[in-house]
């Protein structure tokens, strides 16, 4: 009688998530277990802020917002954080990462620059090439946010041209960034893995401060704006001339006044809907995209702490990173149009983002 070997248990599924320090100590990883649950594993140190982080072919990529740079680390079998490469990301404050066309694009918040960084066959990253979000003397817009809500004295970000995303259309089409500090979506037409050509820049809202956005599911020409300052939501087509602005709508109640700054834009499970998350009303806004062109606000969920700066979405669930109260909440998206508060709350200092592996 011939005896087989058991296969290898499987990989769990592993939460990272990356903190400002201080009081963050570098990136907390947490094992996904059923319903959800989470259970600590280890923590990464990194006393450089790695706060964006971005999972990609059995690796995990933080920005290091304090050091400019791009920490790679491979999981081991048990999930933990082995350091593979720290590779300057291009420009000043690296704020958000995304990949695409074979490329680590980043987008740095300090000086305004994009970057493109080639991923090698190991998940290593060759040297950047960067490029700054406008040529020559370019200056902001006006600084007050002429859809912001009364008494808002969200204004953060116009003294200067700030980068704040990037990413490839999903048909490989478009480049697209946002320049928060001039009001401005970016596209460039891709070419040979790299921008060809200047941007084609649409003005949004004075003072709007465009921060994430996402693209639709099914259509790569159709992108979702979230606005920081006036916590607004723009809906783009990319066409061949460049983009163009359909809809505008807020993603705060209706009668809402004072500050808020909108943070985080995500798909929902299922591809219907966006979650757009508020810091200081500490909510996420949950929209319908039954009319792709025209985003309709559904209702808001209170995060159950304070000043959500990002989430994570994972096997149906959600895990909201609250920067100021030093923890995340577990909401559950079996329902996708109405996420809910599970009752969990998972302890992590000053979390920034996360990622899934």
């Amino acid at each position: 009688m011939t005896a087989f070997a058991a296969p290898p248990p499987p990989r769990p599924r592993v939460l990272h998530v990356g903190s400002y320090a201080p009081p963050g100590r570098g990136i907390y990883s947490f094992a996904i277990g059923p319903g959800g649950a989470l259970a600590p594993l280890a923590v990464t140190p990194n006393a450089n802020s790695p706060s964006w982080l971005l999972a990609h072919g059995g690796r995990v990529y933080a920005a290091e917002e304090a050091a400019d740079h791009v920490a790679v680390y491979a999981p081991d079998a048990a999930g933990r954080l082995q350091l593979l490469q720290r590779q300057p990301s291009g420009g000043q404050g690296p704020a958000h990462m995304a990949v695409g066309a074979g490329r680590l694009w980043v987008a740095h918040y300090g000086d305004a620059r994009f970057a493109a960084l080639p991923l090698q066959p190991d998940g290593r990253l060759g040297a950047a090439a960067s490029w700054r979000s406008c040529d020559g003397d370019c200056l902001p817009g006006p600084s007050q946010a002429l859809k912001a809500p009364p008494g808002s004295q969200a204004n953060s970000g116009h003294e200067a041209p700030h980068a704040h995303a990037i990413q490839v259309s999903a048909d490989g089409r478009w480049i697209v960034g946002t320049d928060l500090g001039r009001d401005k979506l970016l596209a460039w037409p891709l070419a040979a893995d790299a921008p060809r050509g200047p941007a084609h820049e649409l003005a949004l809202s004075p003072g709007s401060g465009p921060r994430h956005f996402v693209f639709h599911p099914q259509d790569a020409g159709l992108v979702y704006v979230l606005q920081e300052e006036s916590s607004t939501l723009s809906t783009v087509a990319l066409t061949a001339s460049g983009p163009e602005l359909l809809d505008e709508i807020s993603v705060l109640p209706a009668g809402f006044a004072g500050t808020s700054y909108a943070s985080d834009l995500l798909l929902a499970p299922g591809g219907r809907h966006l979650y757009a998350l508020g810091r200081l009303h500490d909510s996420i806004g949950v929209l319908s995209l039954d009319r792709p062109r025209a985003p309709r606000l559904l209702d808001h969920h209170w995060v159950h702490g304070n000043y959500p700066r990002s989430a994570c979405i994972a096997d149906g669930w959600m895990y909201v990173c609250n920067q100021r109260s030093d923890q995340l909440s577990h909401f559950d998206l079996s329902r996708p149009e109405a996420p809910r508060f599970d009752g969990r709350q998972t302890g992590v200092p000053g979390p920034a983002g996360a990622c899934v592996v």
